[in-house]
C-alpha cells in the first residue's frame, strides 16, 4: 500500500510536548523529533521540523490523522485568550505552546485512563504497551529502510476474556474486565456518549454518563472527556494542577474565563509545573532567581581579583626560588586574601540573609545552609579521603568530629552512592550536603533527604541499552521509582533515604536493578556493596524492563578492553556524562559510569556554592573524575598517590591517602 509524506506549517505543534504531556501513552520515540503512533488501528510516523511537522502514513488514513492532531483549531488565537495580568499560565502557554488536545479514541482513553488511577506516566505507558502486545492485533509499518512493529489496542470483546493478571493492574483489573463486559452486554454503549456529545448535551451530564463504569470517578470522567471525547470545558484536577491553583490562584483556577479552552489551559500548566518541578520547591523559584541575581556580581568580582592575585604571584614566584618558606608565606598571603574576601561578603550581604520572626529551630536550619565568611572543604573518597582498604583510619572519625566542633565545613564528593557512604562515614558528624554519584545526587546527611537528582534523558537511556546490546555488556542501573521521581525530583521535595540507601516517601525506594552477574568483576561489586554495606539490589529479567523508570546511573565494570568500545559509542551522545577509569584499588577492574551530562562534580560544586554561600571551597581527589572538581574549586589539593594529570592541576601536593593526610592538611587549616 503507497504511503504519503506531508509536511504541515505550524508553529504551534510540538511532537515532543504532546507525547510527554499525559494524555497520550503509546507514542514511540524512534529517535529524537520522530515518533511512531497508533491510533485505531492506524498507524503513521510523525516527523518534527523547524516549522512544523511531517506525518507519513497510508493515503487512507491521512484525514483521520489530521483530525488527531487537532489540526484545524488555531492554538494561536486560543493562547490570545489567556489574561495578560495572569504571568504563570503566560508563561506556560509560552513555554508548552507546541501542546494540542488530541482526538483520540474513546475505548481506548477509558481503559487507559481507568490504569492511570494512582499511577505514573511511564508506569502507564509500559502496561498499556504490555497489555497491547500480549493481546492486540499486530501492525506492520514499513517504508525505506525502516520496519516498524506495534499493536492495536484490544477490542473489548478481547479484553473481556484475556488473562489480565500477568500485567499487574492490581485492584484495576476488575474495573477493566467489568468495563468490557458491560460494553458487551449493551449496559454502556460508547456510540451513546459519542451522540451525546454530538447532540449538545452539557458535561455534566455526559459525565453521567462516564460514571456508570466501575472505576471511574471524576478525575478519570474529566481526563476521558478532554482526551476521549474533546470537550475542551473539562479542566481535570490532579495532584500536579491542585499545587497550581493553590501556589497561584488561591485554591481555584479561573475556569470560567476560558469556557471552551480550559482544558488546553490546564495542559499548559500541568508542562510549566512538571518543566519547572525540578528545583527544589516551586515556590521558591522566584527567590533562586532573586538570589542568584545578587550573589553573580559579587561572585565574579571575587573570582577576577582571585586570578589577578594568583597570576600576579605565580609571575613572581620561579621554580628556582620556589622554597618552603615562599610556600609558607604565599599560604599566608592567600588566608589573608580570603579574610578580606570574608569581610566584604558578610558586610553586602548580611542584611539579605537576616529574616525576622523565625524560630530558633528555623534559625539554626538556616545558619547550617549560611556558610557565609567559611571556607568549605570538600573531599573525594575513594583514594584520598579513605586508605587503601577503602576505610577510614581508625582515628579519622574522632579527629573530624572535632575538627566539625570547631567550625569546619567539610562534606565529601564521591561515585558512591548513599548506601555506602553511610556505611564508611557513619561515625563522622557530617552536617554540609553530599555531593554522591558523582553529582548525580546532592544529599542532605541531616535531614537524611534527596535535594536533587539528575534523570538520564528517555531516549539518551534507549541509546545505553542498544550500545550495551551490540557490545555485550551487562551492569547496574540505579533508578528513583516513579512515585519518587515525581515527588522528588519533579516537584522538588524531598524524599527521606534509609541506612540502608533506599530513598523513600512512604516506603518508596531507590532501587538498583541488575539482570545478571556476569564477571569477576561484577560478582566483587555485587558481593562487596550487599556484604559490607548492606546495599539492596533487585533482579530483573533484562535492563530493558526498567527503561521506563526514572534512571539516574549506569555503573558498569569489565576489562578495559572490553569496556573502551562501548565507551567510545557512548561518547557520539552528547547529553551523557561519563567516567571511565580504573579501580584505584586495582585487580585489574575498569569502571564506565554513565548519567546526565549535568552529573559532574564540577556541577556538584556549583550547586553547593548556591545552596551554601562559601566564600570559598577547597577540593581534594586523587583521580581522573576528580579534575572537574578541581576546576570548580577556589583551591585544589591533590594526594601524593594521585593520577599525575590530578597533581599537575592541583595548587597544593599532600602526602598520599594511606596516613590520613587529608585529616592532616584539616587540622593545620584550623589552626
Amino acid at each position: 500500500m503507497d504511503y504519503i509524506d506531508i509536511f504541515i506549517k505550524n508553529d504551534y505543534i510540538d511532537l515532543k510536548q504532546i507525547a510527554e504531556s499525559g494524555q497520550c501513552f503509546r507514542w514511540k520515540k524512534i529517535c529524537p523529533g520522530r515518533y511512531f503512533v497508533i491510533s485505531a488501528g492506524q498507524a503513521a510516523c510523525f516527523f518534527q521540523e523547524k516549522t512544523g511537522i511531517r506525518i507519513l502514513c497510508h493515503e487512507k488514513d491521512e484525514e483521520y490523522f489530521r483530525r488527531y492532531l487537532d489540526l484545524d483549531t488555531d492554538y494561536g488565537k486560543i493562547i490570545e485568550q489567556i489574561d495578560p495580568e495572569d504571568r504563570f499560565l503566560s508563561g506556560a502557554a509560552k513555554m508548552g505552546k507546541g501542546i494540542r488536545i488530541l482526538r483520540q479514541d474513546l475505548w481506548e482513553m477509558i481503559i487507559s485512563f481507568i490504569i492511570s488511577q494512582r499511577n505514573n506516566i511511564p508506569r502507564i505507558m509500559k502496561s498499556i504497551d504490555a497489555l497491547c502486545e500480549k493481546i492486540g492485533e499486530k501492525i506492520v509499518f514499513d517504508y525505506e529502510e525502516e520496519h516498524l512493529i506495534g499493536y492495536s489496542f484490544p477490542e473489548p470483546e478481547v479484553l473481556a476474556k484475556a488473562d489480565l493478571s500477568e500485567f499487574k493492574f492490581g485492584y484495576r483489573e476488575n474495573y477493566i474486565r467489568q468495563t468490557a463486559e458491560d460494553i458487551l452486554e449493551g449496559k454502556f454503549d460508547l456510540e451513546e456518549v459519542k451522540d451525546a456529545v454530538d447532540e449538545g448535551k452539557t458535561p455534566e451530564q455526559v459525565k453521567e454518563m462516564l460514571k456508570q463504569l466501575k472505576g471511574v470517578g471524576e478525575k478519570v470522567a474529566s481526563c476521558i472527556q478532554l482526551f476521549g471525547l474533546h470537550q475542551l470545558s473539562l479542566f481535570p484536577i490532579d495532584t500536579w494542577i491542585a499545587k497550581v491553583e493553590k501556589m497561584y490562584y488561591n485554591g481555584h483556577f479561573p475556569v470560567e474565563k476560558y469556557k471552551d479552552a480550559a482544558g488546553i489551559m490546564q495542559q499548559y500548566l500541568f508542562f510549566r509545573v512538571r518543566e519547572d518541578a525540578d528545583k527544589r520547591v516551586v515556590l521558591e523559584m522566584k527567590r533562586e532567581v532573586n538570589e542568584k541575581a545578587a550573589s553573580k556580581a559579587l561572585f565574579e568580582e571575587e573570582m577576577t581579583e582571585k586570578i589577578d592575585k594568583q597570576t600576579k604571584r605565580k609571575n613572581e614566584i620561579s621554580p628556582e626560588n620556589n622554597s618552603l618558606e615562599e610556600n609558607r608565606l604565599e599560604k599566608s598571603r592567600f588566608k589573608k586574601d580570603k579574610l578580606e574576601k570574608i569581610e566584604l561578603k558578610e558586610s553586602k550581604l548580611k542584611k539579605d540573609r537576616l529574616q525576622k520572626g523565625k524560630s530558633e529551630e528555623a534559625r539554626s536550619e538556616a545558619n547550617r545552609y549560611n556558610l557565609s565568611g567559611k571556607m568549605l572543604y570538600v573531599s573525594d573518597l575513594d583514594g584520598t579521603l579513605l586508605n587503601s582498604d577503602a576505610l577510614l583510619n581508625e582515628d579519622v572519625p574522632k579527629r573530624l568530629n572535632a575538627l566539625i566542633e570547631q567550625g569546619l565545613c567539610f562534606t565529601v564528593a564521591t561515585a558512591r552512592t548513599y548506601a555506602t557512604v553511610n556505611s564508611i562515614m557513619k561515625d563522622v558528624n557530617l552536617t554540609c550536603p553530599m555531593i554522591l554519584m558523582n553529582r548525580v545526587m546532592i544529599y542532605d546527611p541531616v535531614k537524611k533527604s534527596c535535594i536533587h537528582a539528575e534523570i538520564i534523558e528517555r531516549d539518551s537511556v534507549e541509546y545505553i541499552l542498544k550500545g550495551r546490546k551490540k557490545f555485550g555488556v551487562t551492569g547496574f542501573a540505579y533508578a528513583l521509582s516513579p512515585e519518587i521521581s515525581e515527588d522528588c525530583s519533579k516537584s522538588g521535595e524531598t524524599s527521606v533515604v534509609d541506612s540502608a540507601g533506599r530513598v523513600g516517601k512512604s516506603g518508596r525506594k531507590m532501587a538498583t536493578y541488575y539482570e545478571k552477574i556476569a564477571t569477576q568483576h561484577m560478582e566483587k561489586f555485587y558481593t562487596e556493596r550487599r556484604d559490607l554495606y548492606h546495599k539492596p539490589f533487585s533482579k530483573v529479567e533484562k535492563l530493558e524492563d526498567i527503561s521506563g523508570e526514572d534512571i539516574i546511573y549506569f555503573s558498569i565494570c569489565y576489562e578495559e578492553e572490553v569496556l573502551r568500545p562501548f565507551y567510545e559509542y557512548l561518547k557520539k551522545d552528547e547529553r551523557l556524562n561519563l567516567n571511565f577509569y580504573k579501580d584505584v584499588y586495582g585487580d585489574g577492574l575498569w569502571y564506565l559510569e554513565i548519567s546526565h551530562k549535568n552529573a559532574s562534580k564540577y556541577y556538584g560544586i556549583q550547586k553547593l556554592r548556591k545552596l551554601l554561600h562559601p566564600a570559598a571551597i577547597t577540593g581534594m581527589g586523587d583521580n581522573l573524575n576528580d579534575i572537574p572538581l578541581f576546576k570548580a574549586c577556589d583551591r585544589s589539593c591533590a594526594v601524593g598517590n594521585a593520577h599525575k594529570e590530578v597533581k599537575e592541576r592541583a595548587d597544593y601536593i599532600l602526602d598520599t591517602n594511606l596516613n590520613a593526610e587529608v585529616v592532616k592538611f584539616l587540622e593545620k587549616e584550623m589552626k
